[in-house]
């Protein structure tokens, strides 16, 4: 006897194996007299097999009590006119006939070991033929009522398959419906079909005769390869160890997965959290989907990855926002497994030069060719700057560039931070105005050639640096009531202090950041190991200066201090 969960199986399942029956009952091959009538339902004519015994089985009408079957003898007809036995074939094209008194009717049947070797005709088919034990009658499997047997319906019980011949099976964990009822005729012909393992239809067709709610699953744009192949390339259709009778050995999902994936692109040193716990199905469904890659959700705009980051979305949302970033995670992420840190395709610096370099190949010109290298830049480490995601500095910075900056230039931030009076590039918060921050031809990574000692022959293009900003008459014409302030009279005292073969650098009396004196002039001249201190005291007409270099002096542009 059967439970209610096998009553329930039989009464949805065996629908197929009784469909099937009735489509071989439509097909056999009936010969006819004044009062008998033949039809042998199985097998079909025109088939060829690879076994040498096969089940022949039918139905006669009229008062006869046996059948003689070509290759089997004579055989009793049971209640209802039923009759089958097994017969033996020989190699080649058999006739398989069945007598009655005056009726008989017949069918084709080629049997060959190697159909390579002995091919059947071409216009027959392959007939995968059920071995029925010979203690099996019609009464196992078909209802007897009333001396007739209803083939249209089978008999709500226990088949034994499982007992009689597959003891194997039904032992797992996870077992099939069907076979946890005994109805296996709910997938398989207990005579025999035209598709492998005598199943009723081929493939996924098969499984959603009852799986209809998964119906929509396998009909989105994307579907696995192994779904359009058959849902057994994935399932063990019977039984097995995991849930949903998934063909893998070992405790992740990841191990099916790792039948036809490469695992090589799983194995490296940092792991996606859902490939180290083995959960694909976390990003991708199983059988089809809307999206590439059958994702859970598009890739493109990280939706896929908010699904589980969201706690990141707001690094996507500012004014700026990076490119690959905007088009997906995974431009910059490998979403399995990496060599770098955070999953990058590459680490650092490398990652960023894959499309840098040809996005904005003067930076790596410069990079490339730097003869003085910003330590950021040189280590690789271009998000100590720039933001990877999204900003709301041009340039994707992490902050305003002078407070960046300052962030690692600590000393300089605390002398801008207690001067009043501020370089012009300093004040606008463009450290790039002198500096060249991916790396520089120049010391202390100056964009154009500044000297680095402290008195130095004067030249035009020695003073590039400041020469690109300030007019270059400055230093270079003797006398001037315009130019500059700094004069005596119309001496004009840059030239005096810069325009020699030992002339002072810019740097020797300002400060190129930021002072509280004005004009930027510097607390203190640096002097080799030594620092002589400035002290400028402004009139309305010239001033005073106050430096160790030399005696205090005086100059007025209406009254001449100085003889010249």
């Amino acid at each position: 006897m059967i439970g209610q969960g096998g009553r329930v199986w039989l009464n949805r399942l065996t629908r197929v194996a009784v469909f099937a029956l009735a489509l071989l009952l439509l097909s056999g091959v009936r010969v006819s007299s004044a009062e008998n009538a033949i039809r042998i339902v199985s097998p079909a004519d025109g088939v060829w097999v690879t076994e040498d015994k096969l089940f022949v089985a039918g139905t006669i009408t009229g008062p006869v009590q046996t059948v003689k079957i070509r290759g089997a003898g004579k055989v009793a007809v049971q209640p209802g006119g039923v009759f089958g036995a097994i017969v033996s074939l020989g190699r080649g094209l058999n006739k398989v006939e069945v007598k009655a008194a005056d009726a008989k009717a017949q069918v084709r049947v080629f049997y060959t070991n190697d159909a390579r070797k002995k091919a059947p005709p071409a216009d027959f088919t392959r007939l995968y033929a059920h071995q029925k034990p010979t203690a099996f009658t019609c009464k196992e499997c078909h209802r007897l009522k009333k001396g007739v047997f209803n083939f249209k319906q089978l008999k709500p019980v226990r088949v034994n398959c499982t007992t009689a011949c597959h003891q194997d099976k039904g032992k797992a964990k996870h077992v099939h419906g069907p076979v946890g009822a005994g109805v296996c005729i709910s997938c398989h012909s207990p005579h025999g079909t035209l598709n492998p393992s005598f199943v009723a239809k081929e493939g996924g067709a098969l499984c959603t005769n009852c799986h209809q709610d998964r119906q929509d699953e396998f009909e989105q744009e994307i579907v696995h390869p192994p779904v359009e192949e058959g849902c057994s390339e994935c399932h063990n259709p019977h039984e097995s160890a995991n849930r949903y009778q998934l063909e893998y050995d070992g405790e992740a999902l990841s191990a099916l997965c790792l039948n036809c994936h490469d695992a090589d692109m799983f194995m490296q040193d940092t792991q996606h959290s859902p490939v180290e716990e083995g959960d694909c199905i976390a990003c991708h469904r199983p059988h089809s989907s809307a999206n590439a890659a059958l994702l859970i959700a598009p890739v493109d705009g990280g939706a896929l990855c908010f699904e589980c980051h969201d706690d990141l979305k707001e690094d996507f949302e500012l004014e700026y926002l990076h490119a690959p970033a905007e088009e997906s995670c995974t431009e910059c992420h490998d979403p399995h497994s990496s060599k770098a840190e955070y999953m990058l395709k590459e680490p650092g610096g490398e990652l960023c030069a894959m499309c840098h370099r040809d996005a904005t190949p003067e930076v790596y010109e410069t990079i490339d060719n730097a003869k003085v290298e910003h330590p950021p830049v040189s280590e690789g480490q271009c998000v100590k700057c720039h933001r990877p995601h999204s900003s709301n500095q041009a340039a994707l910075l992490v902050e305003p560039m002078e407070k960046m900056c300052l962030n690692c230039h600590t000393d300089l931030g605390e002398i801008i931070a207690e001067s009043k009076n501020r370089h012009g590039p300093v004040k606008t918060g463009d450290c790039t105005a002198c500096h060249n921050v991916h790396g520089s031809q120049y010391d202390r990574l100056l964009a154009r050639f500044y000297p680095v000692n402290f008195y130095s022959r004067y030249d035009k293009n020695t003073y590039d640096l400041c020469f690109g900003c300030h007019n270059p008459d400055i230093a270079r014409t003797k006398r001037t009531e315009s130019l500059t302030n700094f004069r005596d009279g119309n001496y004009n005292l840059h030239f005096f202090h810069v325009n020699n073969v030992k002339g002072r650098v810019c740097t020797a009396c300002h400060d190129p950041h930021a002072s509280n004196q004005a004009k930027h002039v510097r607390y203190e001249v640096p002097f080799g190991a030594w620092s002589y201190p400035i002290s400028l005291t402004k009139t309305i007409n010239g001033g005073t200066c106050v430096v160790g270099c030399h005696a205090p002096k005086e100059y007025d542009r209406q009254n001449p201090k100085i003889r010249r």
